[in-house]
C-alpha cells in the first residue's frame, strides 16, 4: 500500500501529461502511486499514457465512458487511489523537485494537520514564470478554522488541488460539481473542519494558466461570482464565522471587482436575469463608499454604476 496516491484528472492533456508525469518521476520520494483517471479525452491523451506506461510499473490508468465533469472525475480518483495521503497534478500542471517528500513529511510529523499547502509559480502555456502566490510570507501552522475565515472572506489563498495534499481519512464528503469553480475551496473548507492548515512558503509546484483553461469561461460566465455568493451563504452561519464589519466589507469589495472583471464577457442582461438581486446586495452598498474616494470616483463609480447596471 502507498503512502502517497498521486491523483491525475486527465481531458484533452496530450500536450501536458508528459510533461506531468515526468515531473512526478523526478521526486526524491517513492513510496507512491500514480493514479490517472481520463474523462473521455478527444485528442491522444489516452495514446500518449498508454506509451509512458509502458516504461513505468507505478501508473494505474482508468478511463469513463463518457464525460462525467471535474468534479466527478476528482471524485473517481480518490476512489481508485489506495495512498493514505492524497496528491493531485492537474495535467497541465508540474510539481517541483521535493515537492511529495516534504508536503508527506509535515503530515506524518502533525497528526493534528489535515490540509498542506505551498507556494506556486503561475505559468503560462509555453511555461515561463511571470507571478508567485502565497498564503503568507512564512510557512507556518494555522489553526483550521482561522484559514476558513481568510479564504471565504478573501478569496482561496491556499490553492488549486495541484497545490495542496491532504489525508484520505479526513474526507468528510465529495467535490461538488454544483460548484465547477470553487469545488476545491469548498473541500478546504471541509477538511479544515476537522484539522489545522501548514502552509510551506517554498513553491512546489507550477499552475498553467491560459486560455483554454475552465477558470478562464468561468470568469466570463459569471459562474465565479455564483460560486462565491452559494459558498458565502453556506458558510457565513457556522459560529466559528467572524462576521464582523472589516470582513464584510473585504467580500463586498471583492465581490465587487469580481463582477467588474466578469461584466466584460456578460451581457447586461445577464445580471439582471441571473444575479440581478445579489448585483443590488452586494454592489450598491460600496457605491457610498466609493464615491467619497475622490482619487477613484471617476474611474471606478462611474464605470462600475452606470456600465454594469
Amino acid at each position: 500500500m502507498p503512502k502517497v496516491s498521486v491523483c491525475i484528472p486527465t481531458f484533452n492533456g496530450e500536450k501536458f501529461i508528459r510533461e506531468a508525469i515526468k515531473s512526478i518521476q523526478n521526486q526524491d520520494y517513492t513510496d507512491l502511486e500514480i493514479v490517472i483517471v481520463d474523462n473521455c479525452s478527444n485528442d491522444n491523451t489516452r495514446f500518449t499514457i498508454k506509451k509512458i506506461m509502458d516504461k513505468f510499473e507505478n501508473i494505474l490508468f482508468f478511463e469513463n465512458k463518457q464525460n462525467i465533469g471535474l468534479a466527478e472525475n476528482l471524485n473517481k480518483c480518490i476512489l481508485h487511489s489506495k495512498g493514505e495521503y492524497i496528491k493531485f497534478l492537474c495535467v497541465d500542471d508540474i510539481l517541483m523537485p521535493g515537492c511529495i517528500n516534504k508536503m508527506a513529511h509535515i503530515l506524518d510529523s502533525n497528526n493534528d494537520v489535515s490540509l498542506v499547502c505551498s507556494s506556486r509559480h503561475n505559468i503560462d502555456r509555453l511555461g515561463r514564470l511571470f507571478a508567485i502566490r502565497s498564503y503568507s510570507y512564512k510557512s507556518k501552522l494555522i489553526n483550521g478554522k482561522k484559514a476558513i475565515n481568510k479564504c471565504l472572506f478573501g478569496g482561496n489563498f491556499i490553492g488549486e488541488p495541484t497545490a495542496t495534499m491532504f489525508r484520505k481519512n479526513f474526507l468528510t464528503s465529495k467535490f461538488r460539481k454544483d460548484l465547477p469553480q470553487l469545488m476545491d475551496m469548498e473541500m478546504w473548507f471541509k477538511l479544515l473542519e476537522k484539522g489545522n492548515l501548514y502552509f510551506l512558503k517554498e513553491p512546489l509546484c507550477s499552475i498553467r494558466i491560459h486560455d483554454a483553461q475552465m477558470t478562464e469561461n468561468n470568469i466570463k460566465n459569471g459562474i465565479l461570482i455564483k460560486d462565491n455568493i452559494l459558498l458565502f451563504n453556506e458558510f457565513i452561519n457556522k459560529n466559528y464565522i467572524k462576521k464582523n464589519l472589516l470582513n464584510i466589507f473585504k467580500y463586498k469589495f471583492l465581490m465587487t471587482y469580481r463582477f467588474w472583471i466578469s461584466k466584460k464577457y456578460i451581457e447586461k442582461n445577464y445580471f439582471k436575469r441571473k444575479l440581478g438581486i445579489y448585483g443590488f446586495k452586494y454592489l450598491f452598498p460600496l457605491m457610498a463608499i466609493i464615491f467619497y474616494l475622490r482619487k477613484y470616483r471617476r474611474i471606478l463609480f462611474i464605470k462600475l454604476f452606470y456600465k454594469i447596471l
